[in-house]
């Protein structure tokens, strides 16, 4: 029987690397010719879109509307981008996953692992392995004020400290964590070796 293909899923504070991780990730396994795709979240999909809407701050929603929203987006995404490519046999690499939602729509109302219960609930999978960048929030902070896009509703120091501290209360035991001060090959090179060992178990 082929090996189970692997789901890994890079998780971090905005501006630590995860979306330039999980491409350099992806261009290292395809020069290898290791079946495998790159998706994120939000979708590009209708449901992705709107949510976008609301990181932009151009649409506002409540606590309750938010997670409803990414629940509806990530189904979407498993159901049309994540599941197929699995059954495919190809590794899948998804930057941000249930565990950003958790960490970023926490407060007053949810907690960050009520809303990670509300996604499990769901029957959203478990990734194979979680690979977390972690970066301290005025580091992020620095990175993010040296783009050029408009900034995003949860771009400010103590936004980010509030996130950074629901991360580390909900990542799970699988949890690889990553330096995000290192260099992008150097960790692209470390999650690579990760994955084709987890590849190579068949899990």
């Amino acid at each position: 029987m082929a090996p189970h293909p692997g789901f890994f899923v890079f998780e971090g504070l905005d501006g630590s690397g995860k979306s330039t991780l999980s491409r350099h990730v992806f261009d290292l396994l395809s020069r290898k010719g290791v079946p495998s795709i790159c998706f994120a979240e939000p979708t590009k999909f209708e449901t992705g879109l709107y949510l976008r809407k609301f990181l932009s701050g151009e649409l506002e929603l409540s606590g309750e509307e938010q997670i409803g929203a990414f629940l509806k987006d990530r189904e979407v995404s498993l159901q049309r981008n994540i599941l197929p490519a699995l059954k495919e046999g190809k590794i899948v690499l998804l930057d941000r996953y249930m565990y950003s939602t958790a960490a970023y729509q926490s407060g007053p109302e949810f907690s960050a692992q009520e809303i990670l219960e509300r996604n499990r609930a769901c029957g959203f999978p478990e990734p194979d392995l979680l690979f977390y960048l972690d970066l301290e929030p005025e580091q992020a902070l620095v990175r993010l004020e040296g783009r050029k896009e408009a900034k995003e509703r949860f771009e400010s120091l103590g936004t980010l400290e509030k996130i950074r501290n629901a991360y580390e209360s909900i990542l799970p035991e699988n949890t690889v964590r990553l330096d995000a001060n290192l260099r992008p090959e150097e960790l692209a090179d470390l999650v690579e070796e990760k994955i084709l060992l987890v590849r190579g178990k068949g899990r």
